[in-house]
Parts: C-alpha cells; structure tokens; sequence
C-alpha cells in the first residue's frame, strides 16, 4: 500500500485540472461564484501538489511519470486560461479587448512555461512570471475596466520580456522563511475568508496582496539588477 502514497502528489494535481474543468462549465452556465471558487481551488492545489511530491521525492519513485508536465498542464489551464475566459465573461476588460487578452495571456504563458527548465538551472528567470490569476484581485475589487485591462497589458509584455526575475514564489512554488515565500503564507493566511465571501471580503485582503504582487513584477527585478537579491535556485527536490 505505501507505494501508492508516491501517487498521491500527481493525483491532487489532477485534481486541480479537474476543478479548472469544473470552473469552465460553471462559467459556460454562468454561475460565476462557482467557477471563481472552483479557480480558487486549482489555486490551492498548486501549492500543495509540487511541495508534497518533493517531500515525497516522488520523481525519484516514479521517473517515468512527469509532475512537472502535470503541473505545467493544469497551471496553463487552470491559473491562465480558465481564469482569463471568467474575466472575459464577466467584463473585466473594456469592451472588445477581452478576446486579444485571453489570446495573448494564453500564448504568454506557454511560451514562458515552455522555457522554465533552463531558467531554473540560472537561478533567475527571464520575463515576468505568468501571474495572470492575479488579475482576480481586480474582480474582487469591482475596479473600473481600464485598471485590469492595463494590468493585463503590462503583464503580457513582462512575461514575453528579457527582463530578469529573481526566482520567488511567483515563479515557482517555495515554502520557506523570508521574501521568497511571502505571497504563498500571505495566500494561505486569506484563502479562506476570500473562498467563503468573495467579492464581499475585506477589501484590505486585496489591496494588500496586490501591493505584494506589484513590489515582485516591478521592484524585485530592479533588486536582482542592483544586486540586493542574488540570482539563486534553492528548492530542493
């Protein structure tokens, strides 16, 4: 029986793709509460699936099986595209430029997933990561269409750019002390009130980690530059 406890970490991750699947046929119903709290999940997901297959050492166990192609599959679905076609939906986006921006975030996204290897073994990643679930904290705040729709803009641009990143958890999943892993605890802290009230939650929940996610894209790689933050990848598997 215990091997079985090796699958575990690919199996959640699956899990995850199947609440971004869920998410998208709430959305095509329009229940739209649903399918946030469903994206919320696949959310969750990723911060526990690649944390549990390290401690598990699981692409030691099973070489044959690839998390990280699992992992690659259910973020491009669930953290990009799925939550980009909710925005889209719901009118987040000045009008007319919703299907460019679900189209670009899309393409965005895989060509910088397509690339992460080679970032990982530098210790910095070239372009910004591909946060577009971050375009959550907008909905959540019920802010007016041009505010999201220059945010996308910007972050389609930093994630196709040669600009470099220090690796946080922006970039990939860390849980560990210090700047690295503040926007994974910070996340954790406001999982739940966000996952029961939504749009209705203390709107300082949002503010505070979009201050954080803003300080990561546009501070953190003039840090790396200025050599305050080292260009290191330290996460074991």
């Amino acid at each position: 029986m215990k091997k079985y406890l090796y699958y575990c970490p690919h199996v959640i991750t699956l899990v995850g793709l199947g609440f971004a699947a869920l998410a998208a046929l709430a959305i095509f119903d329009g229940r739209y509460s649903a399918a946030a709290r469903y994206l919320l999940l696949v959310l969750a997901v990723d911060r526990i699936d690649g944390t549990l297959a390290r401690k598990l050492k699981v692409k030691d166990k099973f070489p044959g099986t690839s998390g990280e192609v699992l992992d690659i599959i259910t973020d491009l679905v669930g953290l990009t595209f799925v939550p980009m076609l909710l925005f889209a939906r719901t009118g987040l986006f000045i009008d007319g430029t919703a299907p460019i921006l679900v189209a670009a975030a899309s393409m965005a996204a895989s060509w910088k997933y397509s690339r992460k290897e080679g970032f990982l073994e530098k210790g910095y990643s070239v372009g910004a990561p591909p946060v577009f679930f971050s375009l959550f904290l907008f909905y959540f705040l019920r802010l007016p269409a041009i505010f999201p729709t220059v945010y996308a803009v910007i972050l389609i641009l930093l994630v196709v750019s040669p600009v470099r990143y220090p690796i946080t958890s922006l970039v990939t999943t860390h849980w560990k002390p210090g700047y690295k892993s503040i926007t994974n605890y910070l996340t954790a802290i406001f999982f739940i009130p966000v996952f029961i009230l939504l749009h209705d939650a203390p709107q300082i929940i949002y503010w505070l980690m979009l201050t954080m996610i803003a300080v990561q894209l546009f501070i953190y790689p003039l840090l790396l530059r200025a050599g305050v933050i080292k260009p290191v990848f330290d996460r074991e598997y």
